[in-house]
């Protein structure tokens, strides 16, 4: 098989005829089972990628347990079609399970019912095939026909004395534009997060260059080296922004994350994420309050200077991040939200539990994965039961 795998995790949740049904996963805009898909757009944009060769696996993860095999089933069917353009297949929880049971080692790591759980399997199965180069994307984008080349141009490549492992790029929005909406300032760095983050873009886009290095990347535009992936995994410990906290994580190894201009996606996200399948403003206020207070107590943890990621993520982990949260919270708050999720104080006293019990486990997670990498590579059974996959007929 070629050694370049593109990996696209798909999300799901109920469908209209139950649309009030649990939900064991939070993820921001899973599809409705019978929803349409942005899924076929993507790999409709796939089948005239030029350059060399590649395959597609797609990670399908759901909302609840009761939904794998329909959901895989509505999934095999879109992705069938493209079985004559490139090699592709479907990995779902089933796999995952597979891997559990034959490393169980692996057990707390493997889950396709995270945003960490599904990135690690993004890393596990194409290693597992044999992958060189890993292309993350998600499943709401579109590429340009040279995206592919683009891509794979650098990796693993000589730059200024340095070895290219991870490279990330820009995602337009339908008009092309790469800024985030900002709303008027407030000096909360919560309320303010789409200001800041706008303000790493200007940072990285006044930068001499085409390849710059980069304190932020966004996990559907990123480009992981077979030398990165068997050295760094994501943090199991980490509920939101897996995708930043893998290039923290990197870095922590000393291995630079760099920024290519000309490494462009158009992110075309559902119409309404409003709507009654997305997560709540305020749950993904919680979320960030927890990732935010989790990534410094890591950072601190390894002796590790915040400003380094400046101005974004580097502005939510400085020493007064509790103070900004808890103001945040506190404007937003409802009695329904509070009733949900519990008070402000709660909520910081929460996020102050878990990064003071999770963030050490990071550092003994990182120091096992490269030999977990290489018992997965050796395995040739999980190789042939993944290869199946893609031998499917049409």
């Amino acid at each position: 098989m070629p050694n370049v795998f593109i990996i696209i995790p798909t999300y799901w949740t109920w469908g209209s005829q139950r649309a009030d049904g649990p939900v064991e996963a939070v993820y921001d805009h899973p599809t409705p089972l019978d929803g349409e898909s942005t899924l076929p757009r993507l790999l409709d944009s796939l089948t005239a990628l030029a350059g060399q060769d590649f395959s597609v696996l797609v990670l399908t993860a759901v909302t609840h347990p009761e939904l794998e095999h329909p959901v895989a089933s509505r999934v095999e069917g879109l992705i069938d079609p493209y079985r004559t353009h490139y090699p592709i297949a479907q990995a779902t929880e089933a796999d995952a399970a597979l891997i559990r049971q034959r490393h169980t080692e692996l057990a707390g790591h493997v889950k396709m019912c995270t945003y960490a759980g599904v990135r690690n399997l993004q890393l596990l199965l194409p290693h597992a095939l044999g992958a060189e180069i890993v292309v993350a994307l998600d499943d709401d984008e579109i590429v340009a026909p040279n995206y592919l080349r683009v891509a794979t141009e650098f990796a693993g490549r000589e730059h200024e004395g340095e070895r290219l492992l991870g490279l990330a790029g820009f995602y337009l929005d339908a008009g092309g534009g790469v800024m985030q909406p900002e709303l008027p300032h407030t000096g909360n760095i919560f309320r303010d997060k789409s200001t800041i983050m706008n303000d790493s873009t200007r940072m990285l886009q006044a930068a001499p260059g085409r390849l710059v290095p980069t304190p932020v990347a966004f996990g559907g535009n990123t480009i992981f080296h077979r030398d990165l992936f068997t050295r760094v995994g994501f943090d199991p410990g980490i509920t939101r922004g897996e995708d930043i906290d893998y290039l923290i994580n990197a870095r922590l190894m000393g291995i630079e994350f760099w920024l290519d201009k000309e490494l462009l996606i158009t992110h075309l996200p559902p119409d309404a994420p409003d709507s009654s399948h997305s997560a709540p403003s305020w749950s993904k206020l919680h979320q960030d309050v927890l990732r935010f207070v989790y990534e410094r107590e890591k950072l601190r943890l390894a002796g590790a200077d915040p400003a380094q990621f400046d101005p974004y993520p580097g502005r939510f982990l400085s020493d007064d991040v509790e103070e900004q949260a808890l103001a945040a919270l506190r404007t937003e708050a409802t009695p329904e939200v509070t009733a949900r999720f519990g008070s402000p104080e709660a909520i910081i006293a929460q996020a102050k539990r878990h990064a003071a019990e999770a963030a050490p486990r990071y550092f003994e997670f990182a120091a096992r994965w490269p030999s977990l990498m290489e018992v997965v590579g050796r395995d040739t059974e999980l190789r042939e039961h993944l290869l199946a996959h893609f031998n499917r007929s049409v």
